[in-house]
């Protein structure tokens, strides 16, 4: 069977054996979180999902090195916003607003709607990121005009010459006005689902600072600024420390949460834990130097009006 390449995408690299003689339905429902396992199975009866560029069935057992892909054509992909706009621009440093629901890079669901594509489609290809946002996250991305700027930059990246601040709203009301998260973060041991990470005593160096705006009916505004830059950072140590964000599933402290999102969608249920379907985290100002000029830069990001919405609703 040939497959029109640009409508199929493959799932990962081939079947590691560890997941050999795995049923099919159970492999792409424990891997392949985007998509719910009822959502996999009606993909599978279908004939979206093929093996080896054949369709199989629920129950058909998985070798080791088997390709898997499914359906999955450009205008089938998820809506996304796509409202970037340039904040500020100096010597071919740029500051992008990148809205919520709009992923960095093509993954999971997601391969044309992309913050790279927008970028490249709207200025051109050799402009790109510095760094990343998570897809729910809004704010600001330090983008460059060209690769020889964008690896200056990555290397200042590296070297923590960057200073970010963001915006978050959590759940729950600190006694202290300030306070500082210093937990080494891995991949999660104990976790009902795939991609989490959490504190444990082997992971990589994670420093976090928050301070308390504001406090209102159980819920607080937070300034927040990571010295290290680990994935989910500030949602972890926000969790982990008994202030999860407002709108965040993956990080809610039950994790049935998130795994009945993933299954149902936003429910009354999740609603009622959550909030909003929003992640309340913004990417509030950077400070940086400059690679060409030397000079510090300061670019900021006011809250923008969905979370100042969210924010106003517990007046």
């Amino acid at each position: 069977m040939s497959i029109n390449q640009d409508s199929y995408r493959n799932l990962g690299m081939d079947v590691p054996e560890a997941f050999a003689a795995m049923r099919v339905d159970r492999y792409l429902g424990t891997r392949f979180l985007f998509l719910s396992r009822t959502e996999w199975n009606r993909r599978l009866r279908k004939g979206e999902v093929l093996v080896n560029e054949r369709p199989v069935k629920a129950s058909f057992r998985l070798k080791e090195g088997d390709r898997v892909c499914y359906f999955c054509p450009v205008e089938k992909e998820p809506p996304v916003n796509t409202n970037i706009r340039i904040i500020s621009e100096d010597e071919g440093v740029l500051a992008i607003y990148k809205p919520p629901n709009l992923p960095m890079h093509e993954g999971g669901a997601y391969r044309k709607n992309t913050f790279y594509e927008v970028l490249r489609d709207r200025l051109g290809p050799d402009c790109a990121a510095v760094h990343r946002l998570d897809r729910e996250t809004s704010g600001i991305v330090l983008c460059a005009r060209d690769p020889e700027l964008r690896n200056a930059l990555s290397a200042g990246l590296r070297e923590r010459v960057f200073e970010k601040t963001y915006l978050a709203i959590v759940h729950g009301v600190p006694e202290q006005e300030e306070w500082s998260v210093d937990a080494p973060l891995g991949d999660a041991l104990e976790t009902s689902f795939r991609v989490k990470q959490w504190v444990r005593p082997d992971g990589a160096e994670s420093l976090t600072t928050f301070r308390c705006l504001e406090s209102r009916k159980g819920r607080s505004l937070l300034q927040v600024s990571p010295k290290t830059g680990r994935t989910h950072q500030i949602r972890v140590h926000g969790s982990w420390s008994g202030f999860p964000l407002v709108g965040d599933k993956k990080y809610y402290p039950d994790e049935s949460i998130y795994l009945e999102y993933l299954e149902n969608g936003f429910t009354d249920r999740v609603r009622s834990a959550c909030y909003t379907e929003r992640l309340c985290l913004h990417a509030t100002a950077m400070r940086y130097q400059h690679p060409v000029h030397g000079r510090v830069s300061e670019v900021h990001s006011p809250i923008p009006d969905d979370m100042k919405a969210i924010w106003d609703s517990f007046l």
